[in-house]
């Protein structure tokens, strides 16, 4: 299975989720709130050997209707950030570094955007 995947099965777990509301990249702009949507910004080999150690920054962009609703959402996604075997990847450790709430853009008018609280969490993992 794929690095993505892995962590998207580990995020699905969050309390309040439900795993169609889970994407890699971008978020449905479209679909119910809350919803999270990750990306993988860094990707690479730490040490080198027949089971090589890998290392990645994943940010999650928790998404809510209320700053108070995507800052909840994302300690929740927080307490799921385990290590553990997921779709066969081994996340070895999971060190959550920072989150931080974002207030909604109202560049668009005065048109109600919702809240993103961003998660940043380096993985080191083993296929």
């Amino acid at each position: 299975m794929s690095l993505p995947q892995a962590i998207r099965n580990m995020i699905d777990g969050a309390s309040g989720l439900t795993a169609e509301r889970v994407n890699y990249g971008k978020r449905n702009e479209f679909g119910t709130l809350p919803a999270v949507a990750f990306e993988i910004e860094e990707n690479e080999t730490m040490s080198i050997g027949s089971n090589p150690l890998k290392r990645c920054v994943v940010r999650i962009h928790c998404v809510a209707e209320t700053g108070e609703g995507a800052q909840t959402l994302a300690e929740n996604v927080e307490n799921v950030l385990v290590a553990g075997v997921y779709n066969g990847i081994d996340l070895c450790s999971v060190i959550n570094k920072n989150s931080i709430l974002q207030p909604p853009d109202t560049s668009l008018g005065e048109e109600t955007n919702p809240f993103v609280c961003i998660t940043t969490s380096e993985i080191y993992y083993k296929e």
